[in-house]
C-alpha cells in the first residue's frame, strides 16, 4: 500500500444527506408552527363565540327579569287601551330597553337563529310601537332596522295593523 492512495473515504448516508435532512427539519418546524397557529386561532374563535353567547344570555336574562317584574308594561296591547301618561312612559322605556337588548344580541350572536327568532317574536308583539312616532330608526343598527321593517311588512302575529 502506498501513501498516494487517492480514493475518497467512504461516507455514510446520514453524512451525505445532512443538508436535505436539515432542510426537511426546517420545513417540518415551519409546518408545525403554522398548525399551532391555526389551532390557537381556532381556540380563540371558539372562546370568542362562547363569550358572545354568554353576553347575549346575560342581556336577555336582564330583560326577562324586567319583564317579569313589570308585566303591565310588557303587554303589547298597552298602546290599544287608554293608558295613563305614566304607563305610556314606562312602556316607552320598556320597549327601548328591549330594543337595546336585541341590539346586543344581534351584535353578539347574529348568526344564531334561535336568538334572532326570539328577537323577531318580541318585535312582532310590540309592532304597534314601531309604527308610532316614538320609534326613531336612526338610533339603531342597520340589522335592527331591517328586522323591524321585515316584521312590519310580514306581520306574523297580526299586531302590525
Amino acid at each position: 500500500m502506498t501513501d498516494t492512495d487517492t480514493t475518497p473515504p467512504r461516507t455514510g448516508w446520514l453524512t451525505r444527506e445532512r443538508n436535505g435532512i436539515a432542510s426537511f427539519a426546517d420545513l417540518t418546524r415551519i409546518l408545525l408552527a403554522v398548525i399551532a397557529g391555526l389551532v390557537a386561532f381556532w381556540q380563540f374563535n371558539q372562546q370568542w363565540q362562547i363569550e358572545n353567547e354568554r353576553g347575549a344570555r346575560a342581556a336577555y336574562r336582564e330583560f326577562l327579569v324586567i319583564s317579569m317584574n313589570n308585566p303591565e308594561v310588557s303587554r303589547p296591547d298597552l298602546l290599544e287601551r287608554d293608558a295613563t301618561p305614566i304607563e305610556n312612559e314606562r312602556y316607552f322605556w320598556y320597549v327601548n330597553l328591549m330594543n337595546q337588548t336585541f341590539e346586543e344580541i344581534f351584535a353578539h350572536v347574529p348568526e344564531i337563529d334561535a336568538w334572532v327568532n326570539i328577537a323577531e317574536i318580541q318585535i312582532a308583539f310590540h309592532c304597534g310601537f314601531y309604527l308610532g312616532d316614538d320609534f326613531d330608526p336612526a338610533l339603531y343598527s342597520q340589522r335592527f332596522r331591517e328586522t323591524v321593517q321585515r316584521i312590519i311588512e310580514d306581520d306574523p302575529l297580526g299586531y302590525c295593523h
